[in-house]
């Protein structure tokens, strides 16, 4: 008789069993269609197919084994989630770009490398004993450092930001050197400076929550006290001033929303709610006048048909692709969603309508929105003594995910101007999908409780 630790994390376990089972079976779907003359479907040519991408799957399941024994009481549903994304991810890069998947012959698999890579930092995140080995020098835990060195981490962010300026690269020819071209891959430094921001966000309102959440009254209105939030307006501001000017639109309205979602939870003062909503109309309507990129953008959403040959050609041929997608969809590799410039970066929420139909995309929005109700549950759950910089960390990280999610979709489905944000987990992307994984590492070490 089998005997099973008495910390297994059996529901984890099994769900990521039945997405590994999933994921196999549209995987080679979608290879044997999109491949007919090239495929041979034996069981050789199905093994080479998936082992590429099969190899992150086993990774999740050795950081679940590996959280039975040392984070058993970690959130059992947040790593199948990404499980999830993850697969459907990998699924539509090697339906959409070959090359950038796996081919027949287990060759280039690069969106499977960064996953893999991915599932390696979560890894270190969770298991490496950062408290025993900070605790030789500075005794202090993973998240004591990160709360102590915020100055540090807001410096680094921001001197990797304005080194694009000097050192930056335009690998897609948009206009815009926002990466860092390091030879063998690309690194997009606005994707680490959003983690930078809250842990110095989570770090400052936690020691001065108490002041900043008072204020002082005038009349009906509570004005915040200027000594201790101007610091952090001004850190922020700086930041977010960086990434405007480098015309990174949509990483600053990510950047707002995060800013504004923990000032809130941190105060539980409404105003200052509306108060940052006013300034973002307000800047809104000086870039929609001053930068030429906004303005566009702005147009194509409001009529893209006026310019369907042109800047609003990729508009609207999603909207073609989202009709023609239906209920139920065209099928796995029976759709055109490559008629869509960008459809594995920026519309790929689009080529899953188009080929998964309605019911395909309800239910992608439906683990999303399953992802952010753990994450805001982890927050809630941090037990009362640790309550503060973890609980304000959760709740920004989570902020990330909600809002990267929503800007993305909301762009495909024409409710926002699109902006040039990654479907999280899913579109192709390196930096992306490694700060994504890294959210999720320091996710599910916060909901793993106190370090031992």
């Amino acid at each position: 008789m089998l005997r099973y630790p008495r910390n297994l994390r059996g529901i984890e376990l099994q769900l990521l069993i039945t997405v590994l089972l999933f994921f196999a079976a549209g995987y080679t779907l979608v290879v044997s269609v999109t491949r007919t003359q090239e495929f041979v479907p034996t069981v050789r040519g199905v093994v080479d197919i998936l082992w590429p991408s099969v190899l992150p799957f086993l990774l999740f399941l050795g950081v679940s084994v590996g959280m039975s024994l040392r984070n058993p009481d970690a959130d059992q549903l947040l790593l199948p989630l990404v499980a999830l994304l993850a697969g459907m991810g990998l699924l539509m890069t090697a339906r959409l770009e070959p090359s950038l998947g796996a081919d027949y012959a287990g060759v280039d698999a690069k969106q499977s490398l960064w996953v893999t890579i991915g599932v390696v930092l979560l890894s270190g995140i969770l298991f490496v004993p950062w408290d025993t080995l900070f605790r030789r020098s500075l005794r202090t835990s993973l998240m004591d450092w990160l709360d102590h060195h915020r100055y540090a981490w807001l410096t680094i962010g921001v001197g990797l930001i304005v080194a694009t300026f000097v050192f930056g690269s335009d690998p897609n020819n948009s206009g815009v050197r926002a990466w860092f071209n390091l030879g063998l891959f690309y690194f997009q430094p606005s994707e680490l400076l959003k983690i930078i921001l809250v842990i110095f966000l989570a770090s400052y309102l936690n020691e001065h929550r108490e002041v900043v959440a008072q204020g002082y009254q005038l009349g009906p209105l509570t004005l915040p006290p200027l000594p201790y939030l101007l610091p952090l307006v001004g850190m922020w501001g700086m930041a977010m001033g960086l990434i405007v000017f480098q015309r990174d639109l949509g990483a600053a309205l990510l950047l707002f929303s995060v800013f504004l979602a923990m000032l809130y939870v941190a105060t539980s003062n409404g105003w200052y709610v509306l108060a940052g909503l006013s300034a973002f109309a307000v800047g809104s309507y000086v870039l929609f006048n001053v930068v030429t990129i906004v303005k566009t953008r702005v147009n194509i959403w409001l009529d893209p048909w006026a310019t369907a040959q042109g800047t609003g050609y990729q508009i609207v041929q999603a909207i073609y692709a989202l009709a023609s997608g239906g209920v139920f969809g065209a099928g796995l590799g029976r759709g055109f969603p490559t008629v869509v410039p960008a459809a594995h970066t920026d519309f790929i929420f689009t080529a899953i309508g188009e080929e998964m139909g309605l019911a395909g995309t309800i239910a992608l929005l439906i683990a999303y929105l399953l992802v952010i109700f753990r994450g805001f549950h982890i927050a809630l759950r941090v037990p009362n003594r640790f309550r503060g910089f973890e609980q304000l960390m959760a709740v920004g990280l989570t902020t990330i995910l909600a809002v990267q999610t929503f800007i993305i979709v909301g762009g495909n489905l024409r409710l926002i101007p699109l902006t040039g944000i990654t479907l999280p987990f899913i579109s192709y992307g390196g930096s992306s999908i490694l700060m994504n994984f890294l959210i999720i590492g320091l996710l599910l070490r916060i909901s793993a409780g106190p370090e031992r």
